[in-house]
């Protein structure tokens, strides 16, 4: 008998398991593929190394595709004796939900047969998925789904990829505008189809106008309201013919990838024959991870909403606590999240709008990296950040990145945020120059002055 079973090895599933046992809990994963989930194998993990090389200048393109095997057979291997260090026994196989209730059971087919696991608590940390999108043709040679477009060696492996001249992109979240600024920066006609005239719908006002702005300077094109109707293939191309408010719209590519959305993977492990309660949206669970069955509990992208690796972990994190009888609580104003474009773009806590909808009356500055000394070094000037705070107490609300570094940049804004610091605070610790950091310090000592 089990103390925690883990359904699922990405990165949720990981760090749930480790916390587990080194917390003394019996625990078992169970993992269909391969360790690190979509993040490590086809997701976050290879496309910063493609990032890296691509944008970041840091080795050369032709050596891009080995760098990110390497990386990626390193860190799997990583997990793998991470698991072992930390007491955590891997199953690998298709796990299966048979019984929930005072024993949770779960039934693996295994390379050597079925295995019956049993254990007091279980964990679902099954994922994500790229949305199938429903129309003629989707399923074409040539049409890739945005959660496998980096493991395509004609689009990334030299000199496979100089093969590809011409790339559409179906969708404006985190994986198209990734995908989108990647390719186009190694030289191929990119186009973006979007839903509506959105970008990054989370994103704020202003950074979503400067990613527009910054789109356009790269000549990506866009095309805004577009639905799509029909793929055929005209010789080696891909021809995806759809509408817009204006009318018909036909667009030749190379490669057309579908990255319009990801949604929690609900089927084959036996959800649909257990009593635990889920929609399309993803496994509803509570502020502990914990879903309507006692000890049975979903993690990460699998329960929708926010779907980032570092949340998972956190999920994770949460599950374990309850179980052992703690409490941790995760704020989702206090989530931040990255985008990998160019320029980067990085965020912790709400934006005008969201606090405009809460009726919470808030100030607002903005410094940029063009007057900073340590962008100027760099020759990386391009854009801003912003802040948001309360106007009733001083405390960061909001702080928005885009620009160098973003990514980096974003972690002393999320701590502050979570903490609910004080901007005035927060402005008077002291900054090292020349640093990019000493541009969130500018933008919040603004807010004193327009206060």
């Amino acid at each position: 008998m089990y103390d925690v079973i883990v359904l699922g090895g990405g990165p949720g599933g990981n760090k749930a398991a480790e916390l587990a046992a080194r917390n003394g809990l019996k625990t078992v994963m169970i993992e269909k593929a391969r360790l690190g989930g979509t993040c490590l194998n086809r997701g976050c993990i290879p496309t910063k190394a493609y990032f890296a090389r691509i944008i970041g200048g840091h080795g050369t393109i032709e050596e891009m595709w080995n760098h990110k095997e390497q990386i990626v057979e390193k860190l799997n291997s990583g997990i793998s004796t991470l698991m072992k260090m930390s007491g955590v026994e891997v199953v690998l196989g298709t796990g299966k939900i048979i019984s929930t209730g005072e024993t949770q059971i779960v039934e693996v087919q295994t390379s050597e047969g079925i295995r019956q696991i049993e254990g007091r608590n279980l964990i679902i940390a099954t994922g994500a998925r790229s949305l199938a999108m429903e129309f003629e043709g989707a399923d074409l040679p040539g049409i890739i789904t945005g959660d496998y477009a980096v493991t395509y060696p004609e689009l990334w492996k030299y000199p496979d990829c100089e093969e590809v001249k011409s790339v559409a992109v179906i969708g404006a979240g985190v994986i198209a505008v990734e995908l989108a600024v990647l390719l186009r920066r190694m030289g191929k006609e990119v186009t973006i189809l979007k839903h509506s005239d959105q970008v990054l719908r989370r994103a704020d006002k202003d950074v979503k106008k400067k990613l527009i702005q910054s789109l356009k300077k790269m000549k990506i094109t866009m095309v805004d309201y577009f639905a799509p109707e029909k793929a055929l293939l005209e010789g080696e191309q891909v021809k995806v013919c759809g509408t817009t408010p204006k009318g018909a719209v036909d667009i030749n590519c190379d490669r057309l990838i579908l990255a319009s959305s990801m949604i929690p993977i609900l089927d084959g492990y036996g959800l649909e024959d257990s009593a635990i309660e889920y929609s399309k949206k993803g496994i509803k669970v509570d502020k502990h991870m914990e879903t309507n069955v006692p000890g049975v509990y979903a993690i990460g992208d699998v329960t929708g909403g926010m779907m980032l690796a570092h949340l998972a972990e956190y999920h994770g994190l949460s599950a374990i606590e309850h179980i052992l009888g703690r409490e941790y609580v995760i704020n989702p104003d206090h989530v931040p999240w990255c985008v990998f474009c160019d320029p980067e773009i990085a965020v912790a806590g709400i934006t005008e709008d969201e606090a405009e909808a809460r009726n919470i009356s808030v100030k607002v500055a903005r410094a940029y990296f063009l007057g900073n000394g340590m962008a100027q070094a760099l020759n990386n000037t391009d854009g801003f950040v912003k802040v948001i705070a309360s106007q009733e107490d001083d405390r960061l609300l909001g702080v928005h990145i885009i620009g160098p570094e973003a990514s980096s940049l974003i972690g002393e804004a999320a701590l502050a945020v979570a903490q609910g610091m004080k901007a005035k605070d927060v402005a008077r610790t002291i900054h090292p120059h020349p640093t990019l950091t000493e541009c969130f310090k500018d933008a919040l000592f603004r807010l004193e002055e327009d206060s």
